[in-house]
């Protein structure tokens, strides 16, 4: 009885931010593996002089060559169709098809920059979460007379939780190459469903629905969004919906 309660009591602890982070970071499957797929992609672009559709065709492979190497994603596309006054940019729009799918913002290489922090649980078993770069929580925590606690994680998270309330994210945009804030949406297995990137120049975001095969989640739909002002333009806004079947693990390439 004793062994049950404790049990149960150790159950109901809730999911800190270090745990989900530590999940996020870990791959849990790093075995190397091969993953064919076939997609479909339409691209949908608002411009102020009108709307433009481009959709593809293509496969993907995912692939890790060695245990615990990263894994690497091949598209290719096989059809593409472009409006008519768009056809002389061909090839650029193919690089730009494949750029979507294989370029991936990995955590590792973006969380490390920021202060994360828990912003509130949704059911079932996913988390919000935020984040705030890092050199913009210790330039306010300097400018506020926190420098003491710049060491803190817990005051750093307490002051990049509250830049990155709605009423705060006008003060914290900054140029850069990379983002300066985040948005995303964990589950408790450590897996990015939803992830929002804020730039000076706007936004990116998407939202990724898995399928598991083989103990692995593998792409089954992706959405992804962005806005941004374009010199000559104005704002241009674009979504990419991205469709995969026909999963093959480890199968001899088609």
């Amino acid at each position: 009885m004793v062994a049950l309660l404790l049990s149960a009591a150790a159950a109901a602890q809730p999911v800190t931010i270090d745990t989900l982070l530590g999940r996020i970071y870990n791959e849990p499957n790093p075995q190397p593996y091969t993953m064919t797929a076939d997609y479909s992609a339409e691209f949908v672009i608002n411009i102020p002089t009108g709307k433009v559709t481009v959709r593809a065709l293509g496969t993907i492979v995912e692939s890790r060559s060695a245990q615990g190497e990263p894994r690497q994603r091949k598209a290719t596309v096989t059809r593409l169709d472009v409006p008519l006054l768009l056809r002389p940019f061909s090839g650029s729009i193919r690089k730009v098809v494949t750029d979507l799918i294989e370029v991936e913002q990995k955590p590792g290489e973006i969380l490390p920059l920021m202060d994360v922090f828990m912003v509130e649980e949704r059911p079932p078993n996913q988390y919000l979460v935020g984040g705030v770069r890092r050199d913009i929580v210790t330039e306010t925590m300097r400018k506020y007379g926190q420098g003491a606690s710049v060491e803190d994680g817990a005051a750093r998270r307490a002051i990049a939780k509250w830049l990155w309330s709605p009423s705060q994210r006008a003060s914290i945009v900054r140029p850069g190459p990379g983002p300066y804030m985040l948005t995303a949406l964990v589950d408790d297995g450590g897996l990015l469903h939803q992830l929002t990137l804020a730039y000076d120049w706007g936004q990116v975001g998407n939202r990724i629905t898995f399928v598991s095969i083989g103990g692995r989640p593998f792409w089954r739909q992706v959405v992804s969004d962005s806005s941004s002002d374009v010199p000559g333009l104005g704002r241009v806004d674009g979504r990419m919906t991205l469709l995969v079947q026909n999963h093959c693990l480890n199968c001899a390439p088609r």
